[in-house]
């Protein structure tokens, strides 16, 4: 069947009189554009799926970190679909797609759209971001402990870019469009696809942020932990030192001494009792910083992944099509 095409995917719907949390979310974003005014890529994109039905596109999953492995998370949404389904036939189709992708032998088709029934799912790629200034970036921000209560893999997540948007929202999404993620010298054929993309796709919307731990080390620094919310993020740091570290030294055949893991105890404490997003323990620092993500729009709907994504993990080429 035929799939309407997305309405308004290269259109900001800036809007003066917003709600008050939007309002309040905007402000915050302004504030943050002065404080932290350039852009700079973070890291690898993120894959994920949405799914199609009629007009609307949701996201059915994020963080895969290759086609592959998104293409997999699309396979166990569709059996967990076609449970639900009282189409018999219908059923069928979704296990027969699911099983390509996921099959019990073999290798997996890399085929990232399929067409079952009325609904359309894609595999999609998102970028990552960060806002940056006076060499360090961004922070948290107040608004984000509200993340705390929601999917950080945006399951049911839906892309609207015709959503209402504050003006400092329309700035940043902008500011976005000509922005090529690419961190690091990279192969001038992933450089071309990058800006063909933005031809091709040249809508953005945001998407819920994620968060990273980092310790600094002079004029490093080293990722070690991360979280969908700046809460979760803090607790999976206090679980490095009382978990991981602790079990990382038994694999090694090294067991912690008693007096060591009580000084472990205490970091993981003081990193639970701390109230900022920089704090030091062991004379160690540690930062909890602000990863932002995009999606790119076009004609057709959100981007799928580039061949050099699918080259990248030892693919050559994906399959399109239903």
């Amino acid at each position: 069947m035929a799939f309407p095409l997305m309405p308004g995917y290269d259109h900001i719907n800036v809007v003066a009189d917003l709600d008050p949390g939007t309002a309040l979310r905007d402000t915050e974003l302004g504030e943050r554009i002065r404080d932290y005014p350039k852009l700079l890529p973070a890291g690898s994109p993120d894959f994920g799926h949405a799914v199609q039905t009629g007009r609307q596109w949701r996201i059915g999953s994020t963080g895969a970190m290759d086609p592959s492995s998104a293409r997999y998370g699309l396979a166990a949404h569709l059996r967990i679909d076609a449970r639900d389904q009282d189409d018999a036939e219908l059923a069928r189709a979704m296990r027969a797609a699911a099983d390509r992708l996921d099959p019990e032998e073999g290798e997996q088709l890399p085929k990232d759209e399929w067409e079952v029934g009325d609904r359309r799912y894609r595999v999609i790629r998102m970028e990552r971001f960060a806002l940056i200034g006076h060499r360090t970036m961004e922070p948290p921000r107040g608004c984000d402990a509200a993340l705390g209560g929601t999917d950080g893999l945006l399951r049911g997540y839906l892309i609207d870019p015709r959503a209402p948007a504050g003006q400092w929202e329309a700035q940043l999404r902008l500011n976005l469009v000509g922005f090529v993620a690419l961190p690091g010298p990279a192969p001038e054929a992933v450089r071309t696809e990058a800006r063909h993309a933005i031809l091709t796709h040249p809508g953005v919307v945001l998407l819920p942020p994620t968060f990273t731990v980092v310790e600094v080390k002079g004029e490093t620094w080293e990722p070690l932990t991360g979280g969908h919310h700046p809460e979760e993020a803090r607790e999976r740091l206090a679980r490095h030192f009382t978990d991981l570290l602790p079990r990382f030294r038994e694999f090694q055949g090294d067991p912690v001494p008693p007096a060591e893991l009580a000084e472990w105890a205490e970091a993981s404490k003081l990193i639970e009792a701390s109230t900022g997003h920089t704090f030091t323990v062991m004379g160690r620092e540690f930062r909890i910083l602000r990863i932002s993500r995009m999606l790119r729009l076009g004609r057709d709907g959100p981007e799928a992944p580039r061949p050099s994504d699918q080259e990248r993990y030892g693919l050559h080429g994906t399959a399109a099509g239903g």
